[in-house]
């Protein structure tokens, strides 16, 4: 029996390893426009590896690795790296061997030598938050075979909303502050940055700059404002949007036409005012008006935050690392 670890280099193999991915995990299907969008048009200073476990030829073992080429300020420094996606049939003996193989190698010659901590999922452009809790245990004790430990458990939450109606206590705080607006950034998006760079200099940031960037990017972000001054930003995705951020990526099994909103950040010196509600139920109200019906807010530890506007618990992920 021939066995071996290979690099993926062709479209080809890559939608062959993706399709591994979609046999063993439906609910968790990645479109073919996804896959061009995280894969083969990574963000700047996202490099994308794909690898293949062989057995006699037939490919039985995936996994997707990201690292940055250089640091990008305060967002993650280069010696971390991402396990994006990894897929076997966890019922085969065979594919549990030679998926262990494959993470071996990769981290052992791809990652040990430059990266302090390899993170299951969350990646740039990611897919998903963690391991889902609805995967098999054999699938998770794959990764605790090499090393890779749990950290915490995260959310994604769903909810109808052609049915929302503004909370009382969110209607007092646009009562009491008239001049409090939310208004998407089109336009603003120098304000949108700057406030960005000065608040959330990390990863909502790098992001912002970029998907601005690419034509109609700008329109699913968000400002809040006071008195004209910019005090919070938040981003909504729609399944036909121009850029798909990952809290429409399963929205497909809630509707036909869904959105989401996340990330959301409100300035340090005006949290727990209740702005960030505010903000959100303005939101849903103008996608609410635009024609979509159910919204997702994905990877939080803080769901009981989300509750509070009638969102519930739908996917939970266990966020699990190697260090």
């Amino acid at each position: 029996m021939t066995t071996s670890v290979e690099r993926l280099v062709s479209r080809e193999e890559i939608f062959e390893g993706i399709d591994v991915w979609n046999r063993q995990h439906p609910d968790f299907r990645i479109s073919d426009a996804l896959i061009e969008q995280n894969l083969f048009a990574p963000l700047p200073d996202i490099e994308v590896r794909c690898y293949g476990g062989y057995d006699e030829h037939e490919l039985v073992s995936f996994a997707v690795l990201k690292q940055l080429d250089s640091p990008v300020r305060e967002f993650e420094d280069t010696d971390t790296a991402w396990l994006s996606l990894f897929a076997f049939e966890p019922d085969s003996e065979r594919a549990r061997t030679l998926s262990k193989d494959l993470l071996t190698t990769v981290v052992d010659k791809h990652v040990a030598a430059d990266h302090s901590t390899l993170h299951f999922g969350c990646s740039p452009q990611n897919f998903v938050s963690g391991v889902p809790s609805t995967f098999p245990e054999p699938y998770r004790n794959v990764l605790r075979d090499v090393g890779f430990e749990s950290q915490q458990t995260v959310y994604d939450l769903s909810r109808a909303i052609t049915r929302f109606d503004d909370p009382a206590t969110v209607e007092s705080v646009g009562r009491e502050l008239e001049t409090l607006r939310v208004e998407r950034a089109t336009g603003s998006e120098a304000d949108l940055l700057s406030f960005l760079e000065d608040q959330f200099p990390g990863r909502w940031y790098y992001e912002a700059r970029n998907i601005c960037r690419i034509p109609g990017g700008a329109a699913d972000y968000w400002l809040l404002r006071w008195d004209g001054d910019v005090v919070g930003f938040a981003r909504s995705n729609r399944w036909d949007g121009s850029y798909r951020g990952p809290n429409v990526n399963w929205g497909w099994r809630l509707s036909n036409v869904y959105c989401g909103v996340g990330p959301l950040g409100i300035h340090e010196e005006q949290q727990g005012r209740g702005w960030g509600l505010f903000m959100i139920t303005k939101i849903v109200q103008r996608l609410k008006q635009d024609g979509y019906d159910t919204m997702v807010i994905d990877w939080t530890d803080i769901p009981g935050y989300y509750e509070k506007l009638g969102f519930e618990r739908w996917i939970s992920y266990e966020r699990m690392a190697r260090e």
